[in-house]
């Protein structure tokens, strides 16, 4: 059974788990324990993804493989869903958000869920919303919603387009246009 449209105020997660059941997903790495995915059944295929040396307690009963964020072990292309949650480290931010562009399809939606952190706060790991807006704007990344939330952690939750020429499948409210007539 595909699931309903969400409202067009969805939560970010909402809008990317609703759509159609021919949807392949993508959960990469642990997510914080306040971030509850919900039931992913209607997706034709699965796959979760561990950093090495990450604890898998979310994803327990579910299969599981590990792997490095730089080399991810899937072909172009192969999600037209993805969640990842990272602190993103800013060493290797560049590159993983590369990697994550190479495996989500044309037309597809990626929600991340990044660490935040204030400007004053210079030692504390996490992002500025300004700096992580330039690099995915660099990077390809198409933003369609950006909200900050309390999991129980502050993190980013943006729910991001590919921008390669395609345009993601409308979710939430559809805009109307009146069209005149003409004989």
């Amino acid at each position: 059974m595909t699931p309903a449209r969400p409202e067009a105020d969805a939560s970010p997660l909402a809008r990317l788990l609703a759509g159609g059941r021919h949807n392949r997903l993508g959960l990469l790495w642990e997510p914080p324990t306040g971030l509850r995915i919900g039931d992913t059944a209607h997706f034709e295929r699965v796959v979760r993804l561990l950093r090495p040396g990450q604890p898998g307690t979310a994803f327990a009963g579910h299969g599981v493989a590990v792997a490095d964020p730089l080399r991810l072990p899937c072909t172009e292309a192969l999600f037209d869903r993805l969640i990842v949650t990272s602190h993103l480290p800013g060493s290797t931010a560049r590159d993983e958000l590369r990697e994550l562009w190479r495996v989500m399809s044309p037309a597809a939606l990626g929600l991340l869920v990044i660490k935040a952190r204030r400007p004053w706060q210079w030692t504390a790991p996490g992002w500025l919303e300004d700096d992580l807006r330039a690099m995915l704007d660099v990077l390809m990344f198409e933003v369609h919603d950006w909200q900050i939330e309390t999991l129980p952690n502050r993190h980013h939750v943006i729910l991001v387009g590919k921008r390669d020429g395609l345009r993601a499948a409308p979710i939430g409210a559809v805009e109307t246009q009146q069209v005149t007539a003409t004989a």
